[in-house]
């Protein structure tokens, strides 16, 4: 009898699980407190200046939005580093206020400027991640200018706003909202063993599906979905492990590698062994069996799963021999996942000389980077006479939002002279946080969509908290977290929360009506619809193109990782294990980007696309870098030098190379004939403690997976 996890346990790894490193909930927890702190800091700072009503709103209102932004952008757990971004948001914002304010007088010019300066927060963004904040800073604050029609002797006072404003967020942030680093990886450990039970019960669900059902097809993609997110912390947890103060007492970034690079190894066993079983006419006693041992694993009984796997070869000895091989997987996975040790037993000297350690992805914000980390290096759609094809990618989105800006204000100026604005608003975000032409449409879409459902709830909760001003501001805190909680998730979630927040702003304002938010809603729409058409016609960047290009990063990322089997074969004692874990971890890294810009496709949208074909291309691409990370682990067990192994290994380096479409000088030893086309035989190879046999059967498997790529 499988023993199934409670759903409050389930309940916990789903939580735990989808938030690695509790990024999130610190997010969540970091833009409440700051925009509560900024908003009381700022109503202070005008009662002591007697800025008046106005005044005091304009005050409220900045800090704010410097509170916001501040919030995404101070992130790193480093004072100093967070200090140098934090002490060039004054420049920013101080530059956008004065830019309004100068061209507010002309309606021409402060449209034009309008436009000007959404085109440089784009295009700032080439010089890194700060100036992505900065341009935001810069756009809020010609938006305040101009919408506010501020004058010249208003600017110092507003200006003194915004740098106390910085100098609080600065503070929370590196205080009380401080990320420390060894509690963060330590999150991130606890949400990668809630997602390896989450692979566990995905498992479960593929073995019990009836083969060929429609249940079947989803149990398999929710075990790829569960792979994938199990090797997406993985990553988290190695991209951590380059700052020094997060590693635990006892290790070294090289040895944490090791470690999980070993368990991926183990769950690529699980997974393989799960998917044949599911295929294959087992037995119902293997397949309690399995069930049985996966259900342990589920609910973090590694001693009963490891007991109850051992036993799967012995009871699959007279099954056939696909149902024989399963088991011997799932028994060398559950081997492996369950006694990976702990902790490795490392001296100090050891500790204090580890060498340079370089993550396979380096982080963004705390996070792995995201869609525009893939898509920046593809080429547009366009033809050669387009020189915009030839721009980089921070340029053409910055063209993209150009144009969408002028489009949105003339076509918001339609629906109201004086709300456009949030129409602009559309078209400037659509292109926040983009890579693709489909990621820009979605974002777009889920825009409009929350500002649907939020206006319904943001009517709702103003009429419940009108004339209750406290429960307004509480409403407003408890939106601004939920939505950076929830941001993650879905962009509609956050958009959803930011419309209620601005039904209670406008009802504190004494501004709040119906009709005001559906004329919210409809320029929304407008700017989507601009945002939409623009990604479309102004050098867009398709997603198949982007799938492509990170499918070839994939396969030569492997190539790479043949090159470096092939030096340790010729010579066991040239390459050490960490510059092959370096290799395995780096195709991981492009796997994963690969189904960051894929993994939406395999839904089917409102066009026409192929989500199966889709799903089996990635499914077929994740089992080329398993099957390397196989090869890997026989290939370094090897004592003594095997040139003939490593011909094999050459020609299927080169193999990939070719599939992937890139080339490598001097990558084959001259005397090495290339002959990609001729299969492996591994019958037919020396035995060497099984040693040799094990990686040609590896070598042999992945030469036929990328047969089915090319």
């Amino acid at each position: 009898m499988v023993s199934r996890p409670s759903l409050l346990r389930r309940a916990a790894d789903i939580a735990v699980a989808s938030d690695p490193g509790l990024g999130r909930l610190q997010l969540g927890l970091a833009g409440a407190g700051n925009v509560a702190a900024c908003m009381l800091v700022g109503y202070g700072l005008a009662v002591l200046l007697h800025a008046g009503a106005q005044g005091t709103v304009v005050f409220m209102l900045l800090s704010s939005v410097v509170a916001m932004i501040g919030t995404n952008a101070l992130v790193d757990h480093r004072i100093k580093a967070n200090a140098i971004t934090a002490a060039y948001f004054p420049v920013a914002m101080g530059a956008g206020l004065a830019s309004g304010t100068l061209l507010a007088p002309s309606q021409l010019a402060s449209l034009v400027g309008f436009v000007v300066v959404m085109f440089l927060a784009v295009w700032v963004r080439r010089f890194g991640l700060a100036y992505f904040f900065y341009g935001f800073m810069l756009w809020n604050g010609y938006f305040f200018a101009s919408f506010l029609k501020t004058t010249l002797g208003a600017l110092p006072a507003m200006l003194i706003a915004i740098v106390v404003a910085s100098a609080v967020v600065l503070l929370l942030s590196c205080t009380v909202f401080r990320r420390h680093p060894r509690r963060t990886l330590a999150a991130v450990f606890r949400s990668m063993n809630a997602r390896q039970r989450g692979l566990a019960r995905a498992c479960i669900a593929l073995i019990e599906a009836e083969p060929g059902s429609t249940a079947a097809d989803r149990a398999s993609l929710a075990v790829f979905r569960a792979r994938a997110r199990v090797t997406e912390a993985a990553l988290m947890s190695d991209g951590w492990a380059a700052h020094a103060p997060a590693l635990p007492e006892g290790w070294t970034a090289s040895t944490l590698r090791a470690r999980l690079l070993e368990l991926q190894l183990g769950f690529d066993r699980l997974t393989v062994g799960a998917r044949q079983l599911a295929a294959a006419n087992a037995g119902p006693a293997v397949r309690r069996t399995a069930i049985d041992a996966l259900g342990a694993l589920a609910n973090a009984n590694l001693a009963r799963a490891r007991e109850v796997a051992a036993s799967l070869p012995e009871l699959a000895s007279e099954a056939p021999r696909e149902v024989q091989a399963a088991a011997a997987d799932l028994q060398r996975g559950f081997s492996v996942v369950t006694s990976v040790p702990n902790r490795p037993a490392l001296s100090r000297a050891v500790q204090e000389n580890e060498p340079e350690f370089v993550p396979a992805a380096g982080l963004v914000l705390g996070q792995l980077p995201g869609m525009p980390s893939v898509a920046s290096d593809v080429d547009p759609r366009g033809g050669s006479w387009n020189p915009l094809t030839r721009l980089q990618f921070a340029t053409r989105q910055a063209v993209q939002v150009a144009v969408a800006g002028t489009l949105a204000i003339l076509v918001g100026s339609l629906i109201s002279g004086q709300r456009y604005y949030w129409a602009v608003i559309a078209a400037f975000v659509s292109f926040a946080g983009t890579g693709t032409r489909f990621d820009t449409i979605r974002k777009s879409l889920l825009r409009v969509l929350g500002t649907l459902t939020g206006l319904v709830a943001g009517v709702l909760v103003a009429h419940l908290t009108n004339g209750h001003v406290f429960v307004a501001l509480a409403v407003i805190v408890a939106s601004i977290f939920c939505g950076n909680y929830l941001m993650r998730i879905s962009y509609a979630y956050m958009i959803f929360f930011l419309t209620i927040m601005l039904s209670e702003l406008y009802a504190i304002l004494g501004e709040f009506s119906d009709q005001l938010l559906l004329l919210r809603l409809g320029e929304t729409a407008a700017g989507a619809a601009v945002g939409i058409v623009v990604a479309l016609v102004v050098t867009p960047v398709s997603t198949r193109d982007t799938i492509k290009a990170a499918q070839n990063s994939v396969v030569a990322a492997t190539a790479e990782l043949l090159d470096t089997l092939y030096e340790r074969t010729l010579d066991p004692a040239s390459v050490t294990s960490d510059a092959i874990d370096e290799r395995v971890i780096a195709a991981d890294n492009q796997l994963r980007r690969l189904i960051l810009v894929g993994e939406p496709l395999t839904r089917y949208q409102i066009w026409e696309n192929r989500p199966r074909a889709v799903r089996r291309r990635l499914t077929l691409v994740a089992n080329v870098v398993a099957t390397a990370r196989s090869l890997s682990h026989a290939v370094r067990k090897l004592r003594a030098a095997e040139d003939e192994l490593a011909a094999e290994i050459a020609k299927v380096a080169d193999f990939a190379r070719t599939v992937a479409g890139v080339t490598r000088e001097g990558a084959l030893a001259p005397d090495v004939p290339v002959r990609t086309g001729e299969a492996l035989d591994p019958s037919t190879r020396a035995i060497t403690l099984g040693l040799p046999t094990q990686a040609y059967s590896a070598l042999d498997r992945l030469q036929t997976l990328l047969r089915e790529l090319a």
